[in-house]
């Protein structure tokens, strides 16, 4: 299946980079957990993180939730988060699991908050917005959100950045052969992604 063969581009598009991933990555700021606990109106049970590489936006739940669950379908992504996990000694509630984040293998209504760092754009937005609506609680919570790239500086370096990155997109798409192909969802989209879904308030 042609969609599959995406899954695994976008997984193998990591492979061998883990470290260097884990070492410059932005880590996700602290405000996160305040904003989704926020709107929770409560400490959460369980907090499951999509495409969570090496951890990084896993931890920042260590001592917010019950139970923290990171899914990452890389080997090497995931072997780092499970190597960072035990010099965290309040990590114990933290565990990595190997998943897609279009099949997750939980319960209906099991999890308060789903989170999504800087991952979103990797993965197929139908059948992902799907599965998370079916693990979240009546009243949980789905945040997908990113670093801006290049930081907020001028309006012109901006757009100048845009249009190389949408030229490199191009060359990459007129060049490597389809089945070698990573597809990647525009950033710009996931907001109207996740209200056309209509599984959310």
């Amino acid at each position: 299946m042609e969609a599959d063969r995406y899954l695994t581009n976008n997984v193998d598009r990591f492979a061998g980079f883990q470290d260097t991933y884990d070492r410059y990555r932005p880590k996700a700021p602290q405000l996160v957990v305040d904003i989704l606990t926020g709107y929770l109106g409560q400490r959460p049970k369980r907090v499951v993180d999509l495409g969570c590489g090496t951890g990084l936006s896993s931890f920042i739940w260590a001592t917010h939730a019950d139970e923290v669950v990171g899914v990452e379908p890389s080997d090497d992504m995931r072997g780092v988060a499970e190597a960072a996990r035990s010099a965290h000694p309040e990590a114990n509630h933290i565990s990595f699991l190997k998943a897609y984040s279009n099949q997750l293998p939980m319960e209906d209504e099991s999890v308060h908050i789903v989170t999504c760092s800087q991952s979103f754009h990797w993965m197929e937005p139908e059948s992902m917005l799907r599965e998370v609506a079916r693990v979240l609680r009546p009243g949980g919570v789905f945040a997908a959100y990113d670093c801006d790239w290049p930081p907020t500086v001028d309006w012109r370096a901006e757009a100048a950045y845009e249009a190389l990155m949408d030229k490199v997109e191009a060359l990459v798409a007129a060049r490597q052969p389809k089945e070698q192909q990573v597809p990647k969802w525009p950033k710009r989209e996931h907001l109207r992604n996740i209200e056309t879904s209509e599984h959310f308030r």
